[in-house]
């Protein structure tokens, strides 16, 4: 495996991927996080402490970092050359053939990078703005931050931008 340029390491096709940014793709954390991809965000500066994670792990390192580029290690290295989420997602996407599955879709906790459970309609009446209560039926709750979820304007409008933003994708 060519470490040294490792955008030149061809695409793999693996069925669970787990990633690891650096600070500055928090927002294509949170793309992946969306499409159910387990991502989290290395919070301190990228270098080998985040490398030592993702070896740990077993998470692929995506990075804007060029210098990572040049550091021993042994395993996934993606370097993110593109400014726009939109396009760094498809890039994404492309280099390791991401499948997006529906069924797989809003998941996992944008915040916390948790799976989500399903909660009890009953169970969230004072957790939620009534609007919201009486017009969704399906709740999802992280078991870390506690934060509640539901089907709403949120995920429309991430499927527009994924349509947008992801020619792969057929809804």
């Amino acid at each position: 495996m060519n470490t040294k340029h490792p955008n030149n390491i061809p695409s793999l096709i693996l069925d669970d991927f787990k990633f690891i940014t650096d600070a500055s793709l928090g927002r294509l954390a949170k793309w992946l996080r969306i499409l159910g991809y387990n991502t989290v965000v290395f919070p301190n500066q990228a270098g080998r402490e985040m490398l030592r994670k993702a070896a740990t792990e077993g998470r692929i390192v995506l990075t804007r970092r060029k210098d990572m580029t040049e550091r021993q290690f042994s395993g996934r290295l993606y370097l993110i050359i593109d400014i726009k989420v939109g396009n760094q997602l498809n890039d994404v996407i492309s280099k390791y053939s991401l499948k997006i599955n529906r069924q797989k879709m809003f998941g996992i906790c944008l915040n916390c990078n948790e799976i989500l459970y399903p909660m009890q309609r009953e169970a969230v009446r004072d957790l939620v703005p009534p609007f919201v209560f009486e017009n969704c039926t399906e709740y999802n709750q992280c078991p870390r931050c506690r934060k509640i979820y539901w089907a709403g304007t949120h995920q429309r409008n991430a499927l527009e931008f994924i349509q947008k933003h992801i020619p792969t994708y057929t809804p």
